[in-house]
């Protein structure tokens, strides 16, 4: 197996996190889950666009990571009333 496949499988946090997000299925968990998940996908993009540290990153996961934030942002609307999500940003 090639490292990268091996890299490809792995699952890191903020992937897990918003997977949590994804398939929850209680709507009073909904707003917690996509906060933790948000935050969790910005600290990464940070570590990718701003680290100086000799890290490797996987070629797709900045577009996932995009993708990604881009889904909550959206769940953000149906799931956390306008005035809550004002105090979080």
């Amino acid at each position: 197996m090639t490292r990268e496949r091996d890299e490809s499988q792995i699952v890191r946090p903020w992937e897990h996190l918003y997977k949590e997000v994804l398939f929850e299925a209680d709507v009073r968990k909904m707003p917690r889950r996509i906060e933790l998940a948000k935050h969790a996908i910005l600290d990464r993009l940070e570590d990718v666009t701003c680290t100086k540290r000799n890290q490797t990153f996987e070629a797709g996961e900045m577009v996932a990571l995009r993708r990604a934030h881009r889904t909550l942002r959206a769940l953000e609307q149906l799931y956390i009333p306008e005035t809550t999500r004002r105090k979080i940003a």
